[in-house]
């Protein structure tokens, strides 16, 4: 790398998004619209930093269904009167998931029932902000420590504001080559609040300003290639439907005949026996508020998978519409997430100081305008 790179990602940056509160950093003026992929925060950054698609990267969702053994199946041992809420056992759950299993990726127990979480498993082993977190493919970070390339790494642990204090003093300092901050503080106002919220527009600015700074200190370092992109956009929530009580209302047996996973815009279904295929069917495709993915569309979306790690029965839920209640809990909130790429407010936006390849990009794009020249096909002796 013979000029430094710094890349801001912002969680839940959409282009619409940056259009309707005018937020454009001063310092980049090239722009290109992201369409993002099927699925949540964890797919899109897997595809950002693989440059590949989530049937490739194969970290599609935070939980798949357990195909060789779940990390989650002592769980059968314990009481079943102990509820999954008591804090204890879910410090005994992560203790065993950081301990036995060597889970080091980002995860959260939610709401998942204790029922079910024996039957799931975690994908994301690894972390995704560190060399070999990107599944079954090479990433961006891979290929910088095969090319020991000196960078540096803010990601959600580390708060907002300290982040951009250090990566500021950072990038004037020349500490590294490659600067890579990773903040979520915009997708947790926009659940909150929605996308026309003035408390969204006074994130972005402030933002703006932190960007501004940084680009300052690049500039008074001697330059550096500067790239702003969200993973994907936000839509305002404007309804709710409850998929959970009109497949329970079937009478068929769980997880003998079925085992459900119930996110915020899709339930998954993993099937075992026709009864409960035919059930899940007709219910799901007469189900007001969302449809079922068929396996042709699920393959042009990049998250066909023929074993049916992440679920034999896909139902995605319209724009704008939320699965409540879901595991991933009782509350509704005002913006979500995870709706088909193609719908309005889904496309992320980037931003860059150099000039972009189009104005119209897709999120597994990103990596060759992180690292140009990268080639998730090669992998060399240190990959």
């Amino acid at each position: 790398m013979k000029k430094s790179t710094i890349v801001i990602l912002i969680d839940a940056l959409g282009f619409s998004l940056a259009q309707r509160h005018g937020f454009q950093p001063a310092d980049l003026p090239s722009k290109a619209r992201l369409r993002t992929v099927l699925g949540f925060s964890q797919a899109a950054l897997a595809s950002i930093f693989t440059g590949v698609m989530p049937d490739r990267h194969g970290l599609w969702m935070m939980y798949s269904f357990a195909q060789d053994g779940s990390p989650f199946a002592w769980l059968r041992l314990v009481p079943r009167r102990v509820s999954a809420r008591r804090l204890w056992l879910r410090r005994l759950i992560r203790w065993n998931l950081t301990r036995v299993n060597r889970v080091r990726g980002y995860y959260s127990l939610y709401d998942v029932p204790r029922a079910v979480l024996p039957f799931l498993d975690i994908p994301a082993r690894e972390d995704m902000f560190a060399p070999r977190g990107g599944g079954s493919a090479l990433t961006v970070l891979d290929r910088l420590e095969e090319d020991r390339v000196a960078r540096m790494v803010w990601d959600y642990r580390t708060t907002e504001a300290r982040a951009f204090d250090e990566l500021e003093e950072a990038v004037g300092a020349k500490t590294a080559s490659f600067y890579l901050l990773y903040t979520a503080g915009l997708d947790s106002d926009l659940h909150r609040y929605g996308t026309t919220a003035p408390q969204v527009g006074e994130r972005l600015a402030w933002y703006r300003d932190r960007i501004a700074r940084v680009c300052a200190a690049a500039r008074s370092a001697g330059g550096a290639r500067v790239v702003v992109l969200g993973d994907h956009g936000m839509c305002d929530v404007t309804a709710h439907i409850d998929v959970m009580g009109s497949v329970e209302a079937l009478g068929i047996e769980m997880p003998g005949e079925y085992v459900p996973f119930y996110d915020s815009t899709m339930a998954r279904f993993k099937i075992k026996s026709p009864r409960a295929r035919a059930a899940l069917e007709n219910l799901l495709r007469e189900h007001r508020g969302g449809r079922i993915l068929s396996p042709e569309e699920m393959q042009g979306l990049g998250v066909a998978f023929p074993d049916g790690r992440f679920g034999d029965l896909i139902y995605l839920a319209d724009p704008g519409v939320m699965i409540l209640p879901s595991y991933m809990g009782g509350d509704g909130v005002a913006a979500m997430h995870g709706y088909h790429p193609d719908a309005e407010g889904m496309y992320s936006v980037l931003f860059s100081n150099d000039p972009l390849p189009a104005g119209e990009m897709a999120l597994r794009d990103v990596a060759g305008v992180m690292l140009p020249g990268f080639d998730p096909e090669r992998r060399g002796d240190g990959a």
